[in-house]
């Protein structure tokens, strides 16, 4: 069966094995991705925004130079905006329009991805005000990461200085321009035969911004260094971004002289222990290295044989490079910092290749292989049981590194609690991922492991649409897509306490109901002149006071918070309308007393408290969504592929264990009313609703049958039809299932022969052979039987 199950367990394991359902819903992952870049908008957001927490920001941006910087996308969890990454990341989103659009119109989401482009198109153009002219950077990376100023806050509130800084003849960045010119030089591709005169458009400032880049060569790390240098310096040449940008003009504009460009520079001689020269690249395409783009690009646009080869070597190369021990691509100079985003980049041009070559090509499905291998990585099929991107699944990560959706305000990202999840979901975020020993922390503090950042979606992105076009994406059950995300969320008890004692007032909440921020509304006529320790946002005789910093925070067990009154005030006790209280509990709140009046309630949970509150007398004054957002959990949605499960209604009861089903026979529970998750040769799967967790029968009889299932007149295999041929493309482990024209099959065994169970066994990532016929299995995966030896795992023979 090609399915994890747990035949035994031990005592001596170091933790429970769990039997996780994993996500093949690429089309679904786009959708979600494409949210994220959303998310990350700067400037005045368009009507149809479908990020509710995301309003206008930074509106000023460029005026410190008189310039109209507005627009654009904020590099991760901050407010700045980086051209020199977001240009390499906009550059794959665009090449993945250019080579995958028929997988983001089988997703439903070609619109999306044009709006995604055009939206940065916009705003790299902006940037460009001169012929030799390039805005790279609107914001001070040092101010808005201080851990002294603690600017910890939305892009809506950025009253912080976020300056706008310029390449010029004087102060070159033959880098950044080369990225720019080649992300507007592809979006002219996509554009060309939609909007003829946008896309006239972007090739101009293209040409215009390459011209820059070669004329006045120079590394804007140099020219910038104390504004770049601790965030994204260049730590290569400036070659890689001139070649990738030539052959995106060449590719986009059919002029040789660019062809030319490209040429000077991949064909130059190059010393082979400079590890910086042009054809030596041995790491993943990157925000700072385009060598690998080149290596592809080159052989796309070309077809000339010497870059053909050139790029098939790299991505053969790539396929034999370390990996965690749960698969996950690990590179040891990189990957400490977003592994998921390194082991995406480099499946990404492999899946480039992938797509460039014949179908019948040697190389080409071990290099669709690996593609999948590294998405379904990151979808769940890792030792962690999570899928890395946010709002996918229930096991999602929850506490992603992003200022604005953390939902909290001051130095959050240090003092964040290991429960403290943030306010608002990122939908689509791909948070960095796991160390190389596949262990995962889902927390704000650990920005290596939970940052986003507009170039760790770009290539994870690129390969979703790869596999969609490939026909490969099975849409997950609805039971995985509407899981628990209603929002505003209520809390599961409302316990809040408010009480005025003499010259101040004291907050708390119970039942384990954080509140992060939180801000009180009452009516007194008492007149409050200032308080401590909190900032007083509205005045007698109906005031507003908010938290100010999270170290105050309301966690749940009942440990209060003080409003201190100012000792200036002289008025005895404070004297509250208890019957007109209100609490928000996490939402939007500046906590600054520099901040202008931004005290906005509609954005929080509010709950009226009855006689000062508690268990049964905080009462929500919001509306709970079921789902949100609905487009997504509409089981209409959009993302379109095609399902060859057709699951029943899950069931809350426990399982119908005394009822007959074929598992019985085999070791299992049955399940009749739950839902199918997996169908193998013996029948239908579910999971249990037991703790832990296991695999269970659905339908069938245990009785002994002698139906010659396989028989070669036979037309289906339960729920799915038998194959018509006996060769594909693509199979599961066992080589059972072929996966033709967008759906399984069973393989006939009677039409075709049967797999030769010869007792033959091959090590698997890295694990040995079990030398012992007898060791005992103690566990079952898709790529065998497991045992232990010298408490180390081993594969056992067939």
């Amino acid at each position: 069966m090609k399915f994890q199950s747990i035949i035994s367990t031990i005592a001596a394991l170091a933790a429970p094995m769990a039997v996780v359902a994993k996500s093949q819903d690429y089309a679904r992952h786009i959708e979600l991705s494409l949210l994220f870049y959303e998310a990350q908008r700067s400037g005045k957001l368009p009507e149809n925004n479908r990020i509710y927490w995301r309003f206008d920001s930074q509106l000023d941006a460029g005026a410190d130079n008189g310039v109209d910087l507005t627009g654009g996308y904020y590099d991760a969890g901050d407010n700045v905006k980086f051209n020199f990454p977001a240009a390499a990341a906009l550059t794959l989103l665009a090449w993945s329009g250019v080579e995958y659009a028929d997988g983001y119109k089988k997703a439903g989401q070609w619109d999306y991805l044009l709006d995604a482009v055009r939206w940065g198109a916009d705003y790299f153009m902006k940037c460009h005000t001169g012929k030799n002219e390039l805005y790279f950077q609107v914001g001070n990376g040092d101010i808005d990461h201080s851990k002294l100023l603690k600017y910890w806050y939305p892009p809506e509130y950025t009253i912080y200085e976020h300056p706008s800084l310029k390449l010029t003849t004087g102060a070159p960045g033959s880098e950044v321009a080369g990225d720019t010119a080649s992300f507007l030089a592809a979006t002219y591709i996509i554009f060309k035969d939609i909007d003829p005169s946008y896309a006239k458009k972007c090739l101009q400032h293209s040409k215009e911004i390459y011209e820059f880049a070669d004329t006045y060569r120079g590394d804007y790390s140099k020219s910038f260094g104390d504004y770049v240098n601790s965030f994204y310096k260049n730590w290569g040449t400036i070659y890689d971004e001139l070649a990738f940008g030539a052959l995106w003009l060449y590719r986009a504009t059919n002029d040789e002289s660019y062809l030319k460009k490209y040429k000077a520079i991949a064909d130059a001689s190059y010393d082979t222990r400079d590890e910086n020269a042009y054809g030596n690249c041995k790491g993943p395409i990157s925000w700072d290295d385009k060598r690998p783009g080149g290596y592809v690009l080159g052989a796309i646009v070309t077809g000339e044989e010497k870059y053909i080869e050139k790029a098939l070597s790299y991505c053969d190369m790539v396929l034999t490079q370390p990996r965690t021990p749960g698969g996950l691509w690990y590179d040891s100079n990189l990957s400490k910092w977003g592994s998921n985003r390194y082991a995406s980049n480099a499946a990404s041009m492999v899946a480039m290749m992938a797509d460039f070559l014949p179908k019948d090509d040697a190389r080409r499905a071990k290099y669709v292989d690996f593609v999948k291998s590294q998405t379904d990585y990151i979808l769940g099929d890792n030792p962690a049981g999570v899928n890395y991107v946010v709002g996918a699944e229930e096991n999602s990560p929850k506490a992603v590194h992003h200022r604005a959706a953390s939902g909290t305000y001051d130095s959050q990202d240090r003092n964040a609690k290991p429960n403290d999840h943030n306010v608002y979901t990122i939908w689509g975020a791909l948070a960095g991922g796991p160390a190389k020993d596949d262990s995962y922390e889902d927390t704000r503090k650990n920005y290596e492991m939970n940052e986003v950042a507009l170039d760790y979606n770009a290539a994870f992105q690129m390969n979703l649409a790869f596999l969609v076009k490939e026909g490969l994406s099975i849409p997950d059950p609805d039971s995985v897509k509407n899981h628990e995300r209603s929002f505003p969320k209520k809390a599961e008890t409302p316990d809040i306490t408010v009480t005025p004692v003499k010259d101040h007032i004291k907050i708390s909440s119970g039942s384990n109901m954080v509140c992060s921020s939180w801000c009180i509304e009452f009516t007194s006529e008492v007149d409050i002149g200032e308080v401590h320790h909190s900032v007083l946002y509205q005045t007698s005789p109906k005031y507003i006071i908010c938290n100010e910093r999270e170290t105050n925070y309301l966690d749940g067990e009942g440990t209060p918070q003080d409003i201190q009154i100012s000792d200036k005030v002289k008025m005895g006790n404070i004297e509250i309308d208890m019957d007109d209280v209100v609490v928000m509990c996490n939402g939007w709140h500046a906590p600054q007393r520099s901040q202008p009046n931004t005290y906005k309630p509609e954005n929080g949970r509010r709950y009226q408290l009855i006689n000062g509150g508690g268990p049964g007398n905080t009462i929500p004054l919001f509306e709970e969504t079921e789902c949100w957002p609905g487009f997504l959990c509409d089981a209409s949605s959009s993302s379109n592929s095609t399902n060859p499960i057709n699951p029943t209604n899950p069931t809350d009861s426990t399982n119908n264990d005394n009822d007959d089903c074929f598992a019985l026979k085999l070791g299992f529970p049955c399940c009749n009313n739950n839902e199918i998750y997996y169908t193998d040769e013996n029948g239908n799967w579910g999971l249990t609703n037991t703790t832990p967790v296991n695999w269970c029968g659905i339908g069938g009889t245990s009785k002994d049958s002698t139906e010659d299932q396989g028989s070669a007149d036979q037309d289906s295999f339960g729920e799915y039809p038998y194959c018509s041929g006996c060769e594909s493309n693509y199979q599961d482990a066992d080589g059972e299932w072929y996966f033709v024209d967008n759906k399984w099959c069973k393989v006939n065994e009677k039409k075709c022969k049967a797999n030769d169970n010869t007792n033959t066994c091959k090590p698997v990532m890295g694990y040995p052979c079990c030398t012992n016929p007898s060791t005992t299995v103690f566990y079952v995966d898709e790529d065998g039987n497991w045992g232990l030896e010298n408490d180390n795992w081993c594969i056992m023979k067939n």
